[in-house]
């Protein structure tokens, strides 16, 4: 292993971190395609479905305004009875010539036998109506606008829808609106998609109404061999048609002209769907496009970051070879080497911390040997103080003895001390406990005292904000007396108002009858008037009784209220009083407890120094005799000290032998 050639850790760095990072940047890659994808997907899904819901609506608003239109013009044609053929066919020609979407506005009369046509054309002699969807299902539908199927216009041989409404007795008023019309507004349409179609079909009988390629306007789905309505006839059924987005409304089939998504949509009042087909390739080019430009940035940020980890690598890994360099010269034993720390951060700290254990490190080894200078010099002092020690220890026994003789005679003075200090300490004990009982008596007098004086003060804020209450009260009961008597006022002008409006009635009765049948109408006017006057008197005459009830309630009230508002007053009075005397209570009460508390703590002070005196007279008892026992302690480690003193003399000398063993052992080392 010594002799292998060691890796650049840079290159092993830079390495695993390129390779580690453009994994994550692939996979993050495919994450966001995959995402993406299914976000664009949806998308275009609700675009498509809220273009088709748009389409239908727009072309039931262009229908509707057609249907308005011939509303319009039947009730313009019934509100002029007696109009000509003549004048009748007159304004269809300008009523046609005038509208942007009908090819003609034509009136058919089934009794006469009559057909006026606003476009010119004058039917032949064996042109019959009567049997006609469009005039048949105008009759059935008895007033409301009749929509029919698609059908050849006899005039011009183009496909056209007729919206026709019953005028009168077997009268039908119609206009034709050729589909031309209604591709023009399809061709309008505009789509997310450059590439969309549209068809209009018939949901009913899955004909095709409306396309691009006019071979297959009049044929069934199921007709068509190829193109994109092949693969909408194989989905047609399935297709949620339906004026919401909330459920799949888009639907993706296979056609011969490629995979198209489909989105249909019902045009309301009518068997038709309006269909959008959009190739999915606009889908798929998007996805492509988000694809090829989110590589493009992952290689350009795996391009960016490998330079600058190159960078960042190269900076912060070269000071950590000048610290690898220090450290092998401290293993040789070379203690002179110094680091100079390079950036600020956390290699310049291993260089600082490894700068700091050399000078650490020579300071110990110099320590050391200066410590070992030192044993020898102490060694030999060491000598001479465990032979002073050996004559000081003789000398402490023989006073050690002495004192001995003077605690034994002290220890009896003291206990007779102490018998005394206990009778003492017991008298005070008692005293003592009788007064701590009377202060917690007072105490807890005070407490209840406390309690009492607050449940007071409560009441009396209770009883202010009652009288306060009751005084609003007051004032909007007189409030509402004043509002009584203007309401009395707006009765007697509403009363007044009846009489003149009653005066009235009957003046206009009798003008209405000199008139005579002319004035009859006005005559019952006149009456209904006048019976709405009585009424309004009546009315009148029992709010009064109402508000004279109102009025007698609201003066009972007021006289109770008045009355409460009295007693109000003599309660707080009273409230007020008794809480001034129980504060008085409360202060007295609070100085005889203050003065109890002193009395206490005076005959607790006493018990305290009766019981210092008995524990002070035990304690000196009990440190006699501690101090007999030490002494007799002392003369023992007296003896082992004598001994210790000996090993100190053997051990002095081997101390001579290490220092210069230490010696030795630092010689190898360079400070």
């Amino acid at each position: 292993m010594a002799g292998r050639k060691r890796r650049s850790l840079k290159r092993v760095l830079l390495t695993q971190i390129i390779a580690f990072v453009a994994v994550i940047i692939i996979v993050i890659t495919a994450l966001n395609a995959t995402m993406q994808t299914v976000k664009i997907k949806r998308l275009t899904e609700q675009i498509l479905s809220r273009e088709s819901i748009s389409y239908a609506n727009d072309i039931y608003g262009w229908w509707n305004s057609i249907e308005e239109r011939v509303e319009r013009t039947a009730d313009m044609y019934k509100s002029i009875p007696g109009l000509t053929d003549e004048a009748t066919l007159s304004m269809l020609l300008k009523l046609t010539a005038e509208d942007p979407d009908s090819q003609d506005i034509y009136i058919a009369d089934g009794n006469s036998g009559v057909f006026l046509d606003g476009s010119g054309w004058i039917p032949t002699d064996d042109f019959v109506f009567t049997g006609r969807g469009w005039y048949i299902g105008a009759l059935e539908k008895n007033g409301e606008i009749f929509t029919s199927e698609p059908y050849v216009d006899a005039s011009t041989g183009k496909v056209c829808i007729a919206c026709s409404v019953k005028i009168g007795d077997n009268k039908v008023l119609s206009c034709d609106v050729v589909f031309d019309k209604l591709v023009e507004k399809i061709a309008g349409f505009k789509s997310s998609s450059g590439d969309a179609k549209y068809y209009v079909v018939n949901k009913e009988t899955n004909e095709v109404l409306v396309s691009d390629n006019q071979d297959e306007v009049g044929k069934k789905l199921g007709d068509i061999p190829d193109g994109i309505l092949v693969g909408l006839n194989t989905v047609f059924t399935t297709l949620d048609t339906t004026d919401s987005i909330e459920k799949e409304k888009v639907v993706t089939a296979s056609s011969s002209l490629g995979k198209m998504m489909f989105a249909a949509t019902d045009i309301p009042e009518t068997s038709w769907v309006i269909v959008s087909a959009v190739p999915y390739s606009h889908i798929s080019i998007s996805v492509r496009n988000t694809i090829i430009s989110t590589s493009g940035i992952a290689l350009m940020l795996l391009s960016i970051l490998t330079v600058l980890l190159f960078l960042i690598i190269t900076r912060y890994l070269n000071p950590v070879s000048k610290v690898t360099k220090g450290i092998t010269d401290i293993s040789k034993g070379n203690f002179k080497v110094s680091i100079r720390p390079v950036g600020n951060n956390e290699i310049t700290t291993l260089g600082e911390s490894l700068n700091g254990y050399i000078d650490n490190t020579r300071g110990m080894l110099t320590g050391l040997a200066n410590i070992s200078k030192d044993m020898n010099t102490n060694a030999g002092e060491c000598y001479n103080i465990s032979n002073s020690l050996l004559s000081s220890n003789r000398k402490q026994g023989e006073s050690i003895k002495q004192l001995n003789s003077t605690l034994s005679s002290m220890n009896k003075k003291i206990d007779e001390i102490d018998n005394a200090a206990a009778e003492l300490a017991g008298t005070s004990k008692h005293l003592s406990q009788n007064a701590e009982e009377v202060k917690h008596l007072c105490v807890e007098t005070m407490e209840a005292s406390k309690s009492g004086k607050d449940e007071m003060a409560n009441m009396t804020d209770n009883v202010k904000t009652l009288s306060i209450t009751m005084n609003e009260l007051a004032a909007i009961i007189r409030d509402t007396a004043k509002s009584v008597e203007e309401i009395n006022g707006i009765t007697d002008t509403i009363n007044d108002i009846s009489d003149q409006t009653n005066l009235l009635s009957l003046n206009a009765s009798i003008e209405a009858a000199r008139a005579g049948d002319q004035g009859r109408g006005f005559g019952i006017v006149a009456s209904e008037v006048g019976n709405l006057a009585k009424q309004s008197a009546v009315a009148t005459e029992h709010i009064r009784e109402l508000i004279k009830a109102v009025t007698q309630n609201i003066a009972d009230i007021s006289a109770k209220s008045d009355k409460c508002m009295t007693d109000m007053k003599e309660c707080l009075s009273g409230v007020e009083s008794a809480n001034s005397s129980f504060d008085s209570i409360y202060v007295d009460l609070e100085k005889a407890t203050d003065g109890i508390i002193e009395i206490t703590g005076g005959i607790n002070k006493i018990n305290s120094v009766a019981n210092d005196n008995a524990s002070s007279t035990k304690e000196q008892a009990s440190r006699v005799n501690e101090i007999l026992d030490l002494s007799d302690k002392i003369v023992a480690e007296s003896n082992k000290i004598m001994t210790e003193t000996n090993n100190i003399t053997s051990i002095s000398m081997n101390l001579n032998k290490y220092s210069d063993a230490i010696k030795a052992d630092l010689s190898k080392y360079q400070l």
